[in-house]
């Protein structure tokens, strides 16, 4: 019968109760997808006159274990702001140099803080809405954000995440656009579209 060292049977007790502790889920890396279906677009509304700017010159990365997310994910999201289209060159440049300023300015940037609301997994193959809180980086401002966000799972490794929220531009110091007469609104509806990719 072979004898043990003093102490060894703890030894063997310990090394069995680490081996069924399961290992600590650990995040997988989302990256944003340039087009693709990835989309930001802003709605300007004045008294007379309602118009839209789109781009889809967005990049970020999402970290996160979509069948555990008690674990809050992180979710970073860049916009380049020169590139936003209104559909008319004039206002674009309008937009560009007097308001939006992208020389001084030009990106926004969206970094996620936590989720107090939402469910405790994505499902597989499925989707969710969650609550998410973070900070808005625009205009040389940051100003914390809460909005509702939908995320559902594609399938091989794509998800995709959208968002609809509203932004008043006197929050961020940004002058409100005039165009002939008309003055637009100091609240923005935006409307985020992302199409992510599980990274290699």
């Amino acid at each position: 019968m072979t004898r043990l060292f003093p102490g060894a049977r703890a030894v063997i007790l310990l090394i069995g109760v680490v081996a069924v502790i399961p290992a600590a889920a650990t995040a997988d890396r989302y990256e944003i997808q340039q087009g693709n279906g990835t989309r930001i677009t802003f709605t300007s509304k004045a008294p007379m006159e309602t118009f839209s700017g789109e781009t889809d010159k967005v990049s970020g990365w999402l970290d996160a274990d979509l069948r555990n997310l008690l674990q809050d994910p992180s979710l970073e999201v860049v916009v380049d702001m020169a590139s936003f289209d209104t559909g008319l060159s004039k206002r674009n440049e309008h937009m560009r140099n007097n308001h939006l300023e992208t020389d001084e300015y030009p990106t926004a940037r969206f970094r996620s803080l936590s989720i107090p609301e939402g469910p405790e997994a994505l499902p597989v193959g499925g989707q969710a809405d969650f609550t998410l809180v973070g900070l808005m980086d625009l205009h040389g401002v940051e100003q914390p954000l809460t909005c509702r966000v939908n995320v559902r799972d594609l399938g091989g490794g794509r998800i995709q995440v959208e968002a609809k929220f509203p932004i008043k531009l006197s929050d961020f110091a940004i002058k409100r656009p005039k165009f002939l007469v008309m003055k637009i609104a100091d609240e923005q509806l935006v409307h985020v579209l992302l199409l992510l990719t599980e990274a290699p």
